[in-house]
Order: C-alpha cells, then structure tokens, then sequence
C-alpha cells in the first residue's frame, strides 16, 4: 500500500510526500524525488518520476506508472 500526499497551488506541488509499505533502494530515492517534485507542474510529474526512479534504483511494492497516476489525480 502507497500513500501519496500532495499540496498544490496553481498546478504547482508546493508538497509532496511518499509513504506506505514499499522498499526502495538506494537509501533515500524516494526522499530525493519528493524534494524533485516540488515546484513541478502537473505536467512534467512524468518525467521527473521515472528520471528519479529510473537506472539504478530498486522498488518493491508500485511502478513508477502507478506513482505518477497517484500524484498526477492529487494535483486534480
């Protein structure tokens, strides 16, 4: 189960946080992309998550898809 929270003004994140029962590898990905996130617009979430999540990192328990539709429909 993931928990995504997200704070958002004028189609910006102004905050983001990423919790649940997931892992992630290294230490503090999801940290990093959450401080990415902020100050993105709705339209390029896409391409920060999977640059954040891309080669190199492991996580167990979503996709980068199902991360981007998450914050993608909180940003609504």
């Amino acid at each position: 189960m993931v928990k995504v929270a997200v704070r958002s003004t004028n189609d910006k994140i102004d905050d983001v946080r990423i919790t649940g029962d997931f892992f992630s590898h290294p230490e503090g990905v999801i940290e990093e992309l959450e401080r990415k996130l902020v100050g993105l617009r709705r339209i390029e979430v896409g391409e920060a998550v999977r640059g954040g999540l891309g080669s190199g990192t492991l996580v167990i328990g979503f996709n980068p898809q199902e991360l981007i539709a998450m914050i993608e429909e909180c940003t609504k």
